[in-house]
């Protein structure tokens, strides 16, 4: 079943006047009304330097498709009347998928942020990237069909996975603790069975997106996600920052928890010696408390809680060590908030001081009190509102995410190395 609504035929009065078949000829003026809207037709032409009788066709083109609306106002004098334009949030809605294995999220949120739909399932007993399929499809056709019953146009979905990922395509290459998903292209699915446009990528994106809206503009901010694995994200202005390095993509900056900080370290999941991850993954806190009954990471929040077992001294251990080697990529970006999030941002409240007095032995005490150090709230829910919010920008900023990789080439060689 088709998630998209089929057209009709663009009137002829369209076609003769511009190539408009595609949405690409109207993308500047669709960013301008989500950004800056409602605005006149006057407003967008100056703003855009285009002339009054271009910025009309674009405006109806976009109303043709559905997404945008005018209010008529009433004209001052003699002549036609004037529109505002704005977008039409209620009626476009965008899907987020979160696979955090063994969990499989779907969200459906419209234009407006508002939550539409949200269900899970359970990704055990699954054995392979087939089965798992059949549980995402079995999913995401109950979003479109609540979606079909609320007359919305789906426009976009974004998939957060873990693992590692094909730079090309987003199937997933090699998930190190769900390999029932290795193999799977979320994106080609969700296009065959969907007619839906998708993105896949990894699940630093989404959680970035989920703390963005309350990261104030013109900020540059760091976001961690403390999982089994430690994934860092920069973004700025609700966007995330990439690099360009050997590969011909940019990279999005997450990879920072592979970086090596000692050559002779333990071995990490990546297949190297002395990352970061090594040392601050949440894997590597489970091995460590073990003895102590610790199975899960809901197990080790509590203990931290409780403050049991020496668990409060690993965390002001493992906080400082992070503080340490992450204070040269906080000053080189010109980082002003961190946030941490994940599964075991709550672990993370309990080493907050010494995280910061990390980063003051290295940036000194002043400037590390002028970066703002908070630990998320309701983690879940901002993750899944990352995802929407990822496939919403996805569908109006296609170029800023066509440049992000989903995993260096250099890091790729290694991730693969030993899978």
């Amino acid at each position: 079943m088709n998630a998209v609504k089929k057209a009709a035929p663009l009137p002829a009065y369209f076609r003769r006047r511009m190539n408009m078949e595609s949405l690409l000829a109207s993308r500047r003026v669709l960013r301008l009304v989500y950004e800056k809207g409602p605005l006149t037709q006057a407003e967008a032409a100056h703003a855009l330097d285009l002339s009054q009788g271009a910025c009309n066709l674009h405006f109806q083109r976009l109303e043709y498709e559905g997404l945008v609306h005018g209010q008529r106002l009433e004209p001052e004098g003699r002549g036609r009347p004037r529109f505002r334009w704005e977008l039409s949030r209620p009626q476009n809605a965008t899907i987020g998928l979160v696979c955090d294995p063994p969990h499989l999220f779907v969200q459906m949120e419209d234009f407006a942020g508002q939550k539409l739909f949200s269900q899970e399932t359970n990704l055990k007993g699954c054995r392979d990237h087939t089965q798992v399929a059949e549980k995402m499809c079995s999913l995401v056709q109950r979003a479109v069909t609540a979606a079909q019953e609320r007359d919305l146009r789906l426009r976009y979905a974004f998939a957060a996975l873990p693992g590692v990922l094909d730079p090309n395509s987003g199937a997933v290459r090699r998930a190190v603790n769900f390999p029932a998903l290795d193999g799977l292209d979320v994106q080609a699915l969700l296009r065959e069975k969907f007619n839906l446009p998708a993105h896949a990528n990894g699940l630093g994106v989404a959680y970035y997106y989920g703390e963005a809206a309350d990261i104030p503009a013109h900020h540059t901010a760091l976001v961690i996600y403390w999982d089994l694995g430690l994934g860092l994200v920069f973004g700025r202005n609700r966007q995330t920052l990439t690099v360009q390095g050997g590969d011909r993509h940019g990279r999005i900056l997450s990879e920072l928890g592979h970086i090596s900080i000692a050559a002779d370290g333990p071995r990490c999941h990546c297949g190297q010696r002395g990352c970061l991850e090594a040392y601050a993954g949440g894997w590597v806190l489970l091995q460590r408390f073990a003895k102590s009954g610790v199975q899960t990471l809901e197990d080790l929040a509590q203990l931290a809680t409780a403050g049991k077992n020496g668990v409060d001294a690993a965390l002001q251990e493992v906080t400082r060590l992070l503080g340490r080697n992450l204070a040269c990529a906080l000053q080189m970006f010109g980082v002003t908030v961190v946030r941490v999030t994940g599964p075991l941002a709550p672990v993370f409240a309990r080493g907050q001081a010494a995280f910061v007095e990390g980063l003051a032995e290295v940036i000194g005490a002043e400037r590390a009190a002028t970066i703002q150090v908070a630990v998320s709230q309701d983690v879940s829910d901002r993750l899944l509102r990352g995802a929407t919010r990822a496939a919403r920008r996805a569908f109006i900023y296609p170029d800023e995410f066509a440049r992000l990789s989903r995993v260096s080439s250099t890091l790729q060689g290694q991730l693969l190395a030993g899978g």
